[in-house]
């Protein structure tokens, strides 16, 4: 019995010292998020961004705003393995376009085309990160230095930033792995007509390194890539464009 109480005493702690905080992230414009190992040529796109995402965003911002990469590496290694959550607005348009692109490819422009998913939203993305009490401030200022999430075109700045208990997450609206689900909550979201997609995260293994532009291995970056069912439902849609609305996830 006394080995029983050690491992649950142990699992308490490590949600002990730890904070929640809550961040409005408004887009300037449409963005677009190609899901894990799509085609550059046909990038199917998810409506919000994915764990991995938001984490490196913050990488980014570190040091960007701080003018060291050291500043960025000690930030990835305590970040990569909080939780995070997000939440979408109550409406989301999705809209796919025909693209052409010029790409700098051996001192020269070359010209590409495909086809990619964008995302209008009506309303703010709500961001949920679970991180040490002693980097709440840190992580604070990062959130509220943010211009960009990700990709160049996801234009976006941060309305505010609280700290919040864990009685008011908005579980009902966090995204679900399938492999989570039961087998009836997975099969009424899909008749609903509720999305699903990939999405990515950092985990234990991932190395700084596996995500340096200027000479890094993506081997390195021992990424999870997992199929997700999201809180929203296709409420209406056409050839090449979809209204998406925000539901809570069937139990």
């Amino acid at each position: 019995m006394g080995r029983r109480r050690k491992v649950e005493v142990t699992g308490k702690s490590l949600e002990e010292g730890k904070v929640w905080l809550k961040a409005e992230i408004e887009f300037a414009s449409a963005f677009s998020y190609r899901q894990p190992d799509a085609s550059a040529q046909f990038a199917i796109g998810s409506p919000i961004p994915s764990p991995a995402t938001i984490k490196l965003t913050l990488v980014d911002t570190a040091i960007r705003w701080n003018g060291s990469v050291e500043t960025g590496r000690q930030v990835f290694d305590w970040l990569k393995t909080c939780k995070v959550q997000c939440v979408p607005p109550e409406k989301v348009v999705r809209f796919r376009v025909f693209l052409k692109r010029l790409k700098p490819r051996e001192g020269q422009l070359l010209e590409s085309t495909g086809i990619r998913d964008y995302f209008l939203l009506d309303d703010a993305i709500t961001i949920f990160v679970q991180i040490p009490a002693d980097k709440v401030e840190v992580v604070k200022q990062l959130l509220l230095k943010v211009r960009k999430l990700g990709t160049s075109d996801s234009l976006c700045w941060c309305r505010g930033v609280t700290e919040i208990e864990e009685s008011e997450l908005p579980h009902e609206f966090f995204a679900r792995k399938l492999e989570e689900l039961s087998e009836n909550a997975l099969q009424q979201g899909i008749a609903q007509g509720m999305l699903v997609a990939r999405l990515s995260d950092l985990t234990n293994r991932s190395e700084f390194d596996g995500f340096n532009p200027f000479g890094g291995n993506s081997r390195r970056a021992n990424l999870e890539k997992t199929s997700y069912l999201l809180p929203l439902q296709m409420e209406r849609y056409g050839e090449t464009w979809a209204l998406l609305r925000r539901v809570p996830m069937p139990r």
